[in-house]
């Protein structure tokens, strides 16, 4: 303890939990044999040999790994067993007591020591249930990480303690739970938690009667465990605030809490009266058991003192791949499936995708849930199982092709002929039976076919070999499904179809960013006093066995989702009103599941430029996972043909081919936003019912918000120009139609002529010479003058929305726009005049900074051909930063909105029933908020100015510097970058200083010319090594002073392959960018990629090949670099 907190001193730490003194001294004593460290490990975490426990600890709590393990080592306290050395042998009731049960544990083998263990046998008396005892049951596959862990739970549960089993999503956190609960004899009460629950929640509930309306309270499946003496497993501990852990850890260490309706329940030693009917008894077999899940990007976070005090933390270790194939080979064998071979390629690529490459792909690790999926389905097809199962086709280019050499190299293949509708399947339906292709079903009898949707639907051959499969998964038992892609694909259409097709009766409802947990389950309504609780969606499927489409899952909080998990997953959910759903209860207030229950989620891709949640990262592996992408080119124009049969063929050929481009640059990051099949849709409809409509207006429907950004405004018009349509696009122009067709006209937002007065200015001043105005200390809007510099919809001065101002100047107030006719009134000579000045100011400006106009027009010049990759990079950041500042509910406010899930406290006159919208602090963490940082490493070395004029390796380096210096201009608080050189001479060129990004167009020139000069007249060498190895150490430097972080640095270095001439092997480099990243602090929170711009023959390939995967690119073509650059970032950040 006092070595502990001696190396608090520095950084933060966790205080030992003094509380667990006594239960780690029993366990000491009646098992002598287990190593002392492992069993204080459990109570205090920083013992743990679990691999990745150690590293997310460490990454949160700096240096407190190295103080624990000093003091261990002061105090001879050393081992390296991870695993429990004491295994269970036999479990047994005791004779006329009900409660406690005898648990007989093996000693470790004799090999482990010098002298023979067999008398250290041990047989120990725990509470327990009042059911039946037993070993392992037949469900649950025993592997070595399942025994340590259940070892380790039971001598927990014999010293008094509560568990918790931590570790990444997936891998039997809850099974592990559960067959603890199941050998002790155990009932067990889930009980789910989010991040909105109070410390009330996690006891009762107020309720009303239905027959009267009084209002009254419900005990949580908490008090119940605890009043019945069961075993309640609290999932998600991790998701709950500080004051509600506040709450928890009162009653789980004191046993003893006052409840909410004003009694108190406490364990019977702690009771003055015995005999007092207002307390109620914990019962001396109750046991909570919590699981947490920590990730990259959560990391161990949640781990507090007031964690640590409450629970005994037992990591599960990750499984050997052993493990994994008896689990796997033991599920398919029970399912009759022999797949041992695909089993193999399963694991070959599970062990090749490790959690670091995994994000380097921009996918998650494939869970135990998943690989249990794979292996169910068989050997066929594997390699378009694993792709949906990682959803790879929502990742960029680049990282997908990582992800499918990989595959090849663990002999996935896919198949030489896609089956995705090639040939197309034909689909035959009767009443009573569906065939598609080689697959047949019976169809579900309907006994209200009203609910079963008849949609339009055009049998696209990608879409019926979708519902195909999908059909094919739930024929072999499964029910939950997450269809993803972009806005517009035809997610709802499959579905419905679907529905169709196999006569499912189907349930439907709406995500959005309001929704509430309450509100997916059960809606409050007050009649006559009462508060009566409708049935959801939800809750009519699970009962009626229909189908049920969760619509938008995307834009609802995660928190809301997060309990699906419990309802497909655990086959468990608790409702507001009292009532639990559950797959296996028999109570006479639960629902049970019905059989053919089926839930299909649709979620649009997660991030930018959708903004979405991550569904599929947060409780992904639990759903059988599916993309639906855009009809290839001939669906797509089959499809147009359906809706518009009476518009000219070539027309839709024109319109698909020009929307499957823009498709195109959106996957290869030219385009920001994926435009679909909906908006191709939308543009030929209202041709067919419009015959005569010009083109260009109709194109207005679907491409206006774009003309917001000029660049990409006219990228559109060069694809529309491509397929046959002369439009030019210009950003803010009026359009105008000559009827043709054929013209010349402008796509851009259209002013409407019977516009509002507000907005408009109808009578500005009459016109006389131009001038910049009066300047007002105030600031306030004046509108349609002409004295006033920074007015609106006025005449001759600086401002905006008028006429006849020399220049434009916006100080912030609401434009009134003056008509065309009225700038039509500006004559010749004024407008001259008005250039003249704009110029003179142009030219101060230009003189304030220091630059010349030549400097300035050639920085303009040289940055233009990147300006479309500028545009796209700083939409993505700035998508990060408004999704970072998002606003969420508060909750329990005295003023805002009705909160619905607070109207039985409303009734009960309660004051804080409200919610409202704000910033949600989160309090549990102690990380402090910081710009993400980000070093960029350029090689200024004398080959890049000698070869430059061979493969333009200069240029392209200086585009991706000004790239960077450009896109992130303005979003300092967000991102903090630098950019250093190295060369013959340095390994660290000072350019750009974090915190001291270059605010003007001279200084970014002036940082171009410096890396230039340094080229030219720098001695030969090469410090790449050096210059990514000091990087990857002064990126971290003063970062987490005075508190933590959250936030990972990185590390992105430019350079030419020029690393043979100077000795320095691919293997040196690929250290220089991996080692800091494990033996420091600041290297575990950095990452290092390395771009090659340039290469003699095929060194730069040879160097990618023994660099970390995804951590390397070679890029040959000048326009490529903006994209890779912008590929990393984005992959990062966003």
């Amino acid at each position: 303890e006092d070595a502990a907190h001696d190396a608090s001193s520095g950084t933060r730490t966790l205080h030992f939990p003094l509380n667990a003194a006594h239960s780690i001294s029993n366990i000491m004593d009646n098992f002598p044999l287990e190593p002392p460290k492992s069993v204080i490990s459990r109570a205090f975490p920083y013992g743990s040999n679990e691999t990745r426990m150690q590293m997310f600890l460490a990454k949160r709590h700096g240096q407190s790994q190295e103080a624990f393990d000093r003091a261990c080592q002061e105090f001879k306290l050393v081992s390296d067993a991870s695993n429990t050395l004491y295994e269970i042998e036999k479990i047994s009731s005791i004779p006329g007591d009900k409660f406690r049960a005898n648990v007989s544990f093996s000693a470790p083998p004799a090999s482990l020591f010098s002298t023979d263990t067999s008398e250290n046998n041990v047989t120990v008396a725990v509470p327990c249930g009042g059911n039946a005892l037993h070993q392992i049951s037949k469900e649950f596959v025993e592997t070595v990480g399942s025994k340590s862990a259940l070892s380790a739970m039971v001598q927990e549960h014999f010293a008094g303690r509560d568990i918790l089993l931590t570790s990444p999503k997936g891998e039997g956190k809850s099974a592990t739970a559960t067959e603890f609960s199941s050998m002790l004899g155990y009932d067990v009460h889930l009980f789910s938690l989010y991040k909105e629950m109070t410390g009330r929640d996690l006891l009762m509930r107020r309720t009303t009667d239905a027959e009267t309306g009084e209002t009254g309270w419900d005990e949580s499946p908490l008090l119940t465990a605890a009043k019945k003496g069961q075993v309640c497993v609290l999932d998600g501990i991790e998701k709950l605030s500080s004051d509600t852990l506040g709450t928890l850890h009162g009653f789980l260490t004191d046993r003893e809490v006052c409840l909410p309706d004003g009694r108190k329940i406490a364990a019977i030693q702690r009771q003055e009266n015995p005999d007092d009917q207002s307390v109620d008894n914990v019962h001396p077999s109750f046991r909570a058991v919590a699981l947490s899940s920590f990730s990259n990007e959560t990391g161990a976070s949640w781990i507090t003192e007031e964690l640590v005090s409450m629970f005994s933390i037992i990591p599960l270790d990750a499984p050997s791949r052993d493990c994994l194939k008896d689990i796997l080979m033991t599920i398919t064998a029970s399912t009759g499936v022999q797949n041992e071979n695909g089993i193999d390629k399963i694991l070959d690529f599970n062990e090749s995708l490790s959690e670091e490459v995994a994000a380097d792909c921009g996918v998650s690790p494939l869970s135990t849930r998943n690989l249990i999926r794979l292996a169910k389905a068989g050997e066929r097809d594997l390699h378009a199982r694993i792709w949906s199962v990682l959803v790879a086709d929502l990742v960029p280019p680049r990282q997908r092709s990582v992800l499918d050499s990989l595959l090849q190299e663990s002999g996935i293949l896919p198949q030489k002929q896609s089956t995705r509708g090639t040939p197309p399947l034909a689909i035959k339906m009767d009443h009573d039976e569906l065939t598609i292709g080689d697959f047949t079903m019976e169809r579900l009898p309907v006994s209200r076919p009203e609910m079963v949707p008849s949609p339009y639907f055009f049998d696209i051959p990608n879409h019926v070999w979708m519902i195909k499969t999908l059909l094919e998964e739930r024929a072999l038992g499964e029910r939950a499904f997450l269809l993803l892609g972009n806005q517009g694909v035809g997610k709802n259409k499959v579905v419905d179809r679907l529905c169709e097709l196999a006569n499912f009766e189907r349930e439907y409802i709406q995500l959005h960013r309001d929704s509430s947990i309450s509100s997916l389950t059960l809606s409050p309504t007050i009649e006559d006093g009462k508060i009566i609780w409708k049935d959801s969606p939800l809750v009519r499927a699970v009962t009626k066995g229909c189908s049920l489409i969760i619509d938008e899952a995307d834009k609802a909080p995660l928190e809301v989702i997060s309990v699906l998990k419990s309802l497909v997953q655990d086959g468990e959910l608790l409702l507001a009103d009292g009532r639990r759903i559950s797959r296996k209860s028999r109570l006479a207030e639960t629902i049970r599941i019905h059989p053919d229950f089926t839930v299909f989620v649709l979620a649009n891709r997660p991030g930018f430029p959708f903004h979405g949640n991550d569904f599929f990262g947060e409780i992904g592996d639990c759903f059988s996972s599916h993309i639906i992408p855009n009809p290839d080119l001939q669906s797509e124009i089959n499809l147009l043909r359906s809706y518009a049969p009476s518009v000219d063929e070539s027309v839709l050929r024109r319109i698909a081919a020009s929307f499957s481009d823009l498709r195109h640059l959106f996957e290869h990051g030219d385009i920001t936003y994926p435009y679909s099949t909906r908006e191709a849709v939308s543009v030929v409809k209202h041709l067919e019912q419009y015959p005569n409509e010009n083109i260009v207006t109709v194109l207005h429907n679907v491409l206006d918000m774009d003309s917001f950004n000029g660049k990409l405004y006219s990228r559109l018009a060069e694809v529309f120009r491509e397929h046959g349509f002369p439009i030019k696009f210009h950003s803010w122009k009026k359009s105008t139609t000559d009827g043709d067709g054929e013209s010349d006209d402008f796509l851009g937002i259209e002013y409407l002529t019977d516009r509002s007065k507000e907005g408009t200015s109808a009578t500005p001043p009459s016109l006389s010479e131009a001038k910049f105005g009066k300047w007002d200390e105030n600031n306030d809007p004046h509108v349609g003058g002409n004295q006033w510099a920074g007015g609106t919809g006025g005449s001759d001065t600086a401002g905006l929305g008028g006429r006849g101002g020399p220049f434009r100047l916006d100080r912030g107030h609401k434009v009134h726009q003056v008509s065309d006719e009225a700038k039509a009134q500006v004559s010749k000579e004024a407008a001259a005049a008005a250039r003249k000045m704009a110029q003179t100011a142009l030219k101060e400006r230009l003189k304030e900074i220091g630059m010349s106009g030549a400097e300035f027009q050639m920085y303009k010049e040289f940055i233009s051909p990147i300006d479309g990759d500028i545009a796209s990079l700083r939409a993505t950041l700035q998508s990060a930063e408004f999704k970072s500042s998002e606003r969420d509910w508060i909750k329990r406010q005295s003023y805002g909105e009705i909160d619905d899930s607070k109207l039985v406290e409303g009734v009960a006159g309660e004051k804080y029933i409200y919610k409202r919208r704000g910033t949600v602090e989160n309090q549990r963490s102690h990380s402090v908020k910081r710009p993400r940082r980000i070093r960029f490493v350029m090689d200024c070395s004398g080959s890049m100015y000698r070869f430059n004029g061979y493969d333009q390796r200069q240029q392209r380096c200086l585009e991706a510097a000004a790239l960077v210096m450009e896109a992130f201009d303005g979003m300092e608080k967000r991102f903090d970058y630098s950019i250093v050189g190295h060369s013959g001479d340095s390994r660290c060129i000072k350019l750009v200083n974090f915190g001291e990004p270059p605010t003007n167009e001279k200084e970014r020139m002036q940082i171009l010319q410096t890396m230039v000069a340094h080229s030219q007249y720098c001695q030969s060498g090469d410090n790449t090594l050096g210059a990514i190895k000091q990087a990857v150490v002064d990126v971290t430097k003063g970062y987490a002073v005075d508190g933590e972080t959250d936030e990972n640095c990185m590390v992105i270095a430019v350079s030419d392959a020029n690393l043979a001439r100077y000795g320095i092997s691919p293997r040196e480099l690929a250290r220089a960018m991996t080692d800091g990243s494990s033996d420091s602090k600041a290297g575990m929170q950095t990452k290092a990629y390395c771009v090659f711009i340039a290469s003699f023959g095929s060194e730069a390939d040879n160097i990618k090949k023994e660099l970390p995967r995804g951590r390397g690119f070679v890029c040959m073509q000048t326009n490529e670099l903006p994209k890779i650059v912008k590929h990393i970032l984005t992959s990062e950040i966003a």
